[in-house]
């Protein structure tokens, strides 16, 4: 015996191989043709010839016997024909454990794994030419019912196979459930930290600024109190506002920006005219004006009814 447990016989197979010993016993003309099944060491008969001469009956499992035409065919995995059991020394006495049957042609039926199924057999009260004429019949339905218990374990090795499957997907699927809620758990942490530096940053950049202009803001007010220029005095209300401007600069300015269109972006935000942002950077009106035609592009701004000031106010201010 293998070990490996093997699938049942369905009812449809069974009605198929009732129909083979039936027209067995037909063509045999005998009064028994018989299927056993084995387990271990025991046997038991699992079809038989629907004949009102058939003395066998299904009588469940029963011990094994030597003396039993079938058990040595099992044991032997040979064919077995006897001719007359009262003729040879080795199955004389098997007739009075037989019904009587003194004639005996079997066949070992096994599964693909080689381990014994049973038996196929033609028996009868005495010698019987008729049977010997069929031999190869009977052998021929003998392999059709091994290729049938071939068909059986395939069967059954695909199902389990699937089932193998199925749990293996269904194990496949709720670890990728698992491991989908850890990487959106994962995500949102990191949203935070991300979120947490950004606004650290920020604070780290507004505290850096404001010291900036404490240290530059009395420098700016001894300026102020000489006679200085309209330009001079232009020049530092222009510094003043350049450091207010830079306490909220954006990350997105400097993605998108270039330093002098952030420059002109934050006059803009002041208000400023473009000959007074002109005036400020020390360059001319019209490129102050290519400048803000670049900040339109980048903003896609193509429509000259949206105003630009009311647009940088609204998006990049923070």
């Amino acid at each position: 015996m293998s070990g490996v447990k093997k699938p049942k016989v369905p009812d449809n197979i069974l009605r198929k191989w009732q129909d083979i010993v039936d027209l067995l016993a037909q063509l045999s003309e005998t009064p028994a043709v018989l299927i056993t099944q084995v387990r271990s060491d025991e046997i038991s008969l699992l079809t038989h010839s629907n004949n009102d001469s058939n003395p066998f009956k299904p009588k469940g499992f029963n011990k094994s016997c030597s003396e039993l035409y079938c058990d040595s065919v099992v044991k032997l995995q040979k064919p077995l024909l006897v001719e007359d059991a009262r003729q040879t020394k080795r199955w004389q006495n098997s007739p009075q454990k037989e019904q009587g049957m003194t004639f005996y042609l079997g066949y070992p039926l096994t599964w693909p794994d080689a381990e014994p199924f049973g038996t196929i057999c033609v028996m009868d009260l005495h010698s019987n030419n008729r049977t010997l004429q069929h031999q190869d019949i009977i052998e021929g339905f003998g392999q059709l019912i091994n290729n049938d218990l071939m068909l059986l374990m395939q069967l059954d090795n695909r199902d389990k196979n699937q089932q193998a499957m199925q749990q293996q997907l269904t194990s496949l699927i709720s670890l990728l459930d698992s491991k989908s809620t850890d990487l959106n758990e994962t995500h949102t942490a990191l949203r935070v930290l991300l979120r947490q530096q950004e606004n650290e940053r920020k604070q780290t950049q507004t505290e850096t600024y404001q010291e900036l202009t404490s240290l530059i803001e009395p420098y700016l007010n001894n300026l102020e109190a000489d006679s200085l220029s309209d330009k001079q005095q232009h020049t530092i209300t222009a510094l003043r506002q350049l450091l207010q401007f830079s306490q909220r600069s954006t990350p997105l300015s400097g993605i998108l920006f270039s330093a002098n269109e952030q420059r002109v972006i934050q006059y803009i935000q002041a208000n400023k005219s473009s000959k007074e942002i002109a005036d400020a950077m020390c360059i001319a009106k019209k490129t102050v004006d290519f400048h803000r035609q670049n900040i339109r592009k980048k903003l896609n701004l193509n429509k000259a009814s949206v105003n630009l000031n009311s647009f940088l106010k609204s998006q990049l201010i923070f």
